[in-house]
């Protein structure tokens, strides 16, 4: 059969057609191929901080001040180590000079776009005040802030209650009271200062009004808080914040008068 130039003409469009689409399926298994490499770089990332310090990781039992020489020797920001039962909450706390500091640096104050958990910079250091605020970035694989994300299931939230927060001096022991999804501008929930009763009753209204879920008795005035947050797929500007209260300090002979009971892993 004679081959005319139409045919011709169709079979290079063919082939540029088909050249064209090999080269678009290259390129996105190469970019897919990077996302994957670079997803695993930051979320691996994120760990080598915490490889280098988990070995200082302070001990109730034996004591948290030597371990914590050694954890501000590295950095002298660290303040202090939470963990929340069955989640992968379990960092150092930094506290930087602002809230940006560590928002791209690691606890050992090293470059490093998944940040470190930090302490709001009024707050005082010691965990003193009424009311504080700890953010994390919100990770994949459930790492930094990333496991907050557990909360926003009821029955998580209800049976996986407890955590605690080691200090130079003292352990604290965490009880869950709400879990809320709200503004990264609310004036409320991130104000750190509260200076009197009036004003503290004015945060646990709002506290209440925006909690998806809350659990045992209600917070009062007389309440020691810590908040958890992180950001939420909800907005831009949606985060998602834990708030407990702080019911038993190792270093005090009484505490609150509430009883911690580590919750079993559910």
């Amino acid at each position: 059969m004679e081959r005319t130039p139409e045919y011709y003409l169709t079979k290079g469009l063919d082939m540029v057609v088909n050249g064209v689409a090999a080269v678009i399926f290259l390129c996105c298994f190469a970019y897919a191929g990077y996302a994957l490499w670079d997803n695993w770089s930051i979320l691996d990332g994120s760990e080598n901080a915490l490889k280098t310090m988990v070995e200082y990781k302070p001990d109730e039992a034996e004591g948290p001040s030597y371990n914590f020489s050694q954890l501000m020797a590295m950095n002298p920001d660290v303040c202090g180590w939470i963990v929340m039962d069955h989640t992968g909450i379990d960092y150092p706390i930094v506290q930087g000079e602002d809230n940006f500091e560590y928002l791209d640096k690691d606890a050992l104050g090293n470059s490093e776009i998944s940040g470190s958990i930090f302490l709001d910079w009024q707050n005082n250091r010691k965990f003193t005040d009424p009311y504080m605020v700890l953010m994390g970035h919100h990770m994949q694989a459930g790492k930094m802030f990333g496991d907050l994300d557990k909360y926003s299931d009821e029955t998580f939230f209800q049976k996986n209650t407890t955590g605690k927060i080691y200090l130079p001096d003292r352990a604290l022991y965490l009880e869950t009271a709400a879990f809320l999804t709200v503004d990264a501008y609310d004036k409320y929930i991130y104000r750190t200062q509260w200076d009197n009763v009036s004003e503290r009753q004015e945060l646990l209204k709002r506290i209440y009004e925006q909690a998806q879920y809350t659990r045992g008795e209600e917070l009062t005035t007389e309440d020691q808080m810590v908040a958890l947050s992180t950001c939420s797929t909800s907005g831009t500007n949606a985060r998602h914040v834990l708030i407990c209260r702080i019911v038993h300090s190792s270093a005090s002979e009484e505490g609150s008068g509430k009883v911690y009971v580590e919750t079993e892993n559910e």
